[in-house]
């Protein structure tokens, strides 16, 4: 169906449908993707190109040597041909050099050659710019291959001149056999048809003496000073190239195939959640971690806790579980930033490590992983006892006594089974003496929410939960089952930490 059109009048019509709108290449998209695979281009691009390199070192030297041929109309200098008889004439001596025939008079001139060697080794090319046949010989030697090159070409040469000299001395037989008929008629007619014989037979000893000359050598070759194959220098930066190429097909397959989420905007509206903070990227040397942030570091998480004390006031103890859809989405690193930020503002913050699973945040801190969570639940599970004394004897990482200090429990050892532990009535046990505390705000760096039951026991546990998104490592299909998670659990979201935001030019600021 047409487009509705409005006329001047303000009558209303249906004209002919417009063309939809291009839509713009993401070509920043694309980018990204190949960022983030840039260790399986790696994996594709040098194993292949490793791969050429050591075969061409392995292979033999390979010499290649040419000879040319000229045609020319020597017998006529005056006389024209079209370019359709020329290129026949070419054609046909390039397919002549390359007859067995030819191939079985030039093994006599070389030694140890046969026909049939030399059909493999021999080839022949006009040149499309001038009448000249180049005869190619390959060997594994290069004078080997100037010799056989010459030897084809001589051959052929002699070949060709012996032929000419044949229909020559037929041509001037056939003439002799004329004039004989001639001889003792009498008669104008008579005395003409022999001059006109003779005539011919002066041009016949003529041609005779250049028979062949149409064909000449015009070069001889040459032996080559450097092999033509293999050349590993040309074929590794070819193969680079062109495993590149495929690397980089693969990729972006990969990512039609598998698509990620491009950006806070899209991953926003598929959880449905509102963006709280977007933590730019930041380059650090190894070893370096939260502990010490770049000054736009320390301001997104300046507004990250500005967001969590609005939604979750500290009038009294918040439990703040901070996680993620899956692993290395920096969900340990944005609770101890924000752990530090929180300190800096004067608020009490314990930071308590329930990933049992991979933890680091003992890592981030330089505090011992055991004792910790682990101890203090089996311990209060086997023997009944209360988790106050528990926590008060493994919180040993403080970072200040007065108002606003910073403490952090460990995980502790890794246990058999951290989901029944974590499901067992220990965790309210826990919980309950956590709420006891003086903390005004208990953040819980927990394990990832898709897969694990971990997360969604800790998660009904917790006043909020803050959400840690990496868009380049998040797929439209996770974050639509993190959706119905949340859906399911009943639980309240605060928002989402975006991770990994490109484009500033921070500077470092003590934490």
């Amino acid at each position: 169906m047409g487009d509705l059109v409005m006329s001047g009048n303000g009558a209303s019509r249906y004209g002919a449908p417009g063309l939809p709108h291009d839509e713009p290449i993401e070509v920043g998209r694309y980018l990204r993707t190949l960022r983030r695979s840039w260790l399986l281009v790696l994996l594709i691009v040098l194993p292949l190109t490793a791969v050429v390199l050591v075969v061409s070192l392995s292979l033999p030297d390979t010499y290649r040597a040419s000879a040319k041929i000229v045609v020319e109309n020597t017998a006529d200098p005056l006389a024209t041909r079209d370019v359709e008889s020329v290129e026949r004439r070419l054609a046909t001596i390039q397919t002549l050099l390359t007859t067995r025939e030819t191939f079985r008079r030039a093994a006599r001139r070389v030694k140890g050659e046969t026909a049939a060697t030399l059909d493999e080794k021999v080839s022949a090319s006009v040149d499309p710019n001038a009448n000249i046949i180049n005869v190619v010989a390959t060997d594994d030697t290069a004078r080997g291959a100037a010799r056989i090159a010459n030897a084809v070409a001589t051959s052929f040469l002699g070949t060709e001149r012996r032929a000419e000299r044949r229909r020559l001395n037929r041509a001037r037989g056939t003439l002799l056999g004329a004039l004989a008929d001639l001889e003792g008629v009498r008669g104008l007619q008579a005395q003409e048809e022999r001059a006109a014989i003779r005539e011919r037979l002066t041009d016949f000893n003529f041609g005779a003496v250049n028979a062949g000359g149409e064909l000449e050598l015009a070069e001889a070759a040459r032996p080559p000073a450097e092999p033509f194959s293999p050349r590993p220098a040309r074929n590794a930066i070819f193969a680079f190239f062109a495993s590149a190429f495929v690397a980089v097909l693969i990729v972006l397959a990969r990512a039609q195939l598998k698509p990620r989420v491009t950006g806070s905007r899209e991953l926003s509206r598929l959880l449905d959640l509102p963006v709280l903070v977007e933590v730019p990227y930041v380059r650090r040397r190894l070893g370096r971690g939260p502990k010490r942030l770049k000054a736009i570091e320390y301001e997104a998480y300046q507004t990250l806790q500005a967001s969590l004390r609005r939604q979750l006031p500290p009038t009294r103890q918040r439990t703040v579980l901070v996680t993620s859809a899956l692993h290395g989405e920096g969900k340990t690193e944005v609770t101890a930033a924000l752990g530090l930020v929180l300190s800096h503002a004067g608020l009490r913050t314990w930071l308590i490590s329930a990933d049992m699973r991979r933890p680091r945040l003992h890592e981030i801190f330089d505090v011992a992983q055991a004792p910790g969570l682990a101890e203090v639940l089996a311990s209060t599970r086997s023997n009944g006892s209360s988790a106050a004394s528990q926590m008060t004897a493994v919180r040993t990482a403080s970072r200040g006594a007065e108002a606003g200090s910073l403490h952090v429990l460990a995980s502790g050892r890794t246990p058999a089974d951290p989901a029944q532990l974590l499901a067992s009535d220990t965790l309210d046990s826990f919980f309950d003496e956590v709420k006891d505390s003086e903390y005004d705000y208990v953040l819980l760096d927990g394990p990832p929410l898709l897969g694990l039951v971990d997360s969604q026991v800790l998660a009904q546990r917790a006043d909020g939960v803050l959400v840690v998104c990496h868009p380049d490592r998040m797929t439209p299909e996770n974050a639509v089952a993190l959706r119905e998670l949340f859906g399911r659990l009943d639980v309240k979201a605060l928002g989402l930490v975006i991770v990994g935001a490109r484009g500033f030019q921070p500077r470092y600021l003590e934490g």
